[in-house]
């Protein structure tokens, strides 16, 4: 059955969580905290271990309606909506499928003047990954470069949103603290594949239970920290084997400006058609 999310839901929060660590698309999975201390396991597990359990708790497929409105330092809002697929095409060994790890298809529809839109990113193993744009206005596909580019305007990143995997970085877990009340593993990512990311560094902090990031913390490479992710606790929400958390924000701290997005709507066992990822649905939309 399909898990649907409306915009009209009870109060209750990335990696491309933290939306870019895995998705993984804006949406950060946050479990409701039960209040249980870390096991005699958990304790021992390292910084790698915690990360890659991070990286595991992302659904294969899905697909949101994300609203991202984003504010400058001179208080003007621009809003943005759009509509983000994602499939996850690795096999239950994490080996890539036909030299694919996963595809990213994202929609727009606000604002007005990039309406239909449509970006196609396919992760391949060896690299390096397919980036494709389509433009009414040009009514043709075009290959790109959206590593590190700003999504539409606003201050998350297409990296933000795309596959990631546990190579690439270094990690090291630091001592554990807790976040607005709840008890979080801290881990230190130095990235060592930084000729595409401007991020040498990152902090997450993870949640304990379920091993997802409720802060992800990002340094450039001369060691200043340069932005950061906030999921909202409160938001979450029960997709099926996942609990969601709905709202978050990615600040820029040099810029002085930040980024607040809003799952609109989601779905979290789609009926993609074997064309969803091809360049054909990126210029036709179908």
């Amino acid at each position: 059955m399909a898990c649907k999310y409306s915009s009209v839901m009870p109060k209750a929060h990335l990696n491309l969580a933290a939306a870019l660590v895995a998705l993984a698309l804006l949406i950060v999975c946050v479990p409701v905290f039960g209040g249980a201390p870390p096991t005699e396991a958990t304790e021992e597990l390292s910084g790698r271990e915690i990360y890659r359990r991070l990286l595991n708790n992302r659904y294969k497929r899905g697909v949101q309606k994300i609203q991202i409105v984003s504010t400058d330092p001179g208080g003007s809002e621009q809003t943005t909506v759009f509509v983000a697929s994602l499939e996850d095409h690795r096999d239950e060994n994490d080996e890539p499928t036909d030299g694919k790890n996963a595809s990213l298809l994202i929609e727009v529809s606000r604002p007005f003047d990039m309406r239909h839109t449509r970006y196609l990113v396919v992760s391949k193993e060896p690299g390096p990954d397919d980036e494709f744009i389509y433009r009414p206005s040009e009514r043709r596909v075009r290959r790109v470069d959206l590593k590190g580019t700003p999504l539409l305007g606003t201050d998350y990143t297409f990296r933000d949103l795309a596959y990631h995997d546990l190579e690439g970085a270094r990690y090291q877990r630091l001592p554990d603290e807790t976040l607005d009340g709840v008890p979080v593993f801290v881990v230190e990512a130095h990235v060592t594949d930084t000729f595409e990311d401007r991020v040498h560094k990152s902090l997450s902090y993870v949640e304990q239970e379920h091993f997802v990031p409720l802060r992800v913390r990002y340094w450039d490479e001369y060691g200043v920290e340069i932005k950061e992710l906030r999921a909202e606790h409160a938001s979450i929400e029960n997709f099926g084997p996942m609990w969601v958390a709905t709202r978050s924000k990615m600040i820029d701290l040099l810029q002085r400006t930040e980024s607040r997005s809003t799952v609109l709507e989601l779905d979290a066992n789609p009926d993609f058609s074997p064309m969803q990822f091809s360049l054909r649905r990126l210029a036709q939309g179908r």
